[in-house]
């Protein structure tokens, strides 16, 4: 799976933990394992750590005057 879809299904799974009933203490432990996932594969994927690519080198060929 792609690092979009985990991002995904981890936020779908925020979403439907919190109507499945668990203890105050409960919910508050999961959201945090699961807010620290979401951020740990948002920075390994390469979403934090995604830069701009810089554009190729100009073409460096140079053709001497002799060799015409």
């Amino acid at each position: 799976m792609s690092k979009y879809q985990w991002i995904s299904l981890m936020g779908v799974w925020v979403m439907v933990f919190l109507f499945l009933g668990f203890r105050a203490d409960w919910d508050k432990g999961i959201a945090i394992v699961s807010g620290i996932i979401i951020i740990a594969i948002a920075y390994r994927g390469g979403i934090a750590a995604r830069t701009e690519k810089t554009p190729p080198a100009a073409d460096t060929f140079v053709q001497n005057k002799e060799n015409i």
